[in-house]
């Protein structure tokens, strides 16, 4: 399909959201199994319930814009999905496994954000009607606070190997 328009710009990048969020769901939990400490898992456990509120929020934009709820693949999802498996086969070190779904659920969220960056611009520019900006500020803002999580939990991994 040839893209003409900022709207239909929109229109894929917000189907391209809707199956990350559920691709997401599936991640979350995978790495949340695959993390060798509590801390970890906690981290990846405590999102589901914000994942299927993104994907609630998500749903409802697609009923706004009177659009039928479709996801469209993305390869660089398709990639993380791929890294994460193959993550899960070769890491065996607990330290170096934590440290690996982390930095996995790190680049998940930084997708994600840089999603809700570009639809965000496009729903103004397109001047959409509520709760669609909302909607996506909200997801945004939750995909800013895990990675905001991760990223203390990288620092605080980093801080104890300096004093130890």
């Amino acid at each position: 399909m040839s893209i003409t328009s900022k709207r239909e710009l929109f229109d894929r990048e917000l189907r391209k959201l809707y199956h990350a969020e559920i691709e997401i769901l599936d991640l979350h939990s995978d790495l949340s199994d695959a993390a060798a400490s509590e801390e970890v898992r906690a981290i990846f456990g405590g999102h589901e319930g914000d994942t299927v509120d993104q994907i609630d929020r998500i749903e409802e934009i697609f009923a706004v814009l009177d659009m039928e709820p479709r996801e469209q693949g993305s390869p660089i999802m398709e990639g993380l999905l791929a890294e994460k498996d193959q993550f899960v086969a070769e890491v065996e070190d607990d330290d170096l496994r934590d440290l690996d779904v982390i930095s996995i659920g790190m680049i998940n969220e930084r997708l994600e954000i840089t999603l809700l960056d570009r639809l965000i611009m496009l729903a103004d520019e397109l001047n959409l009607p509520d709760p669609t900006v909302s909607n996506l500020n909200e997801n945004r803002i939750e995909a800013q606070k895990a990675l905001e999580q991760m990223q203390q939990f990288l620092e605080e991994r980093r801080h104890q190997s300096e004093t130890h």
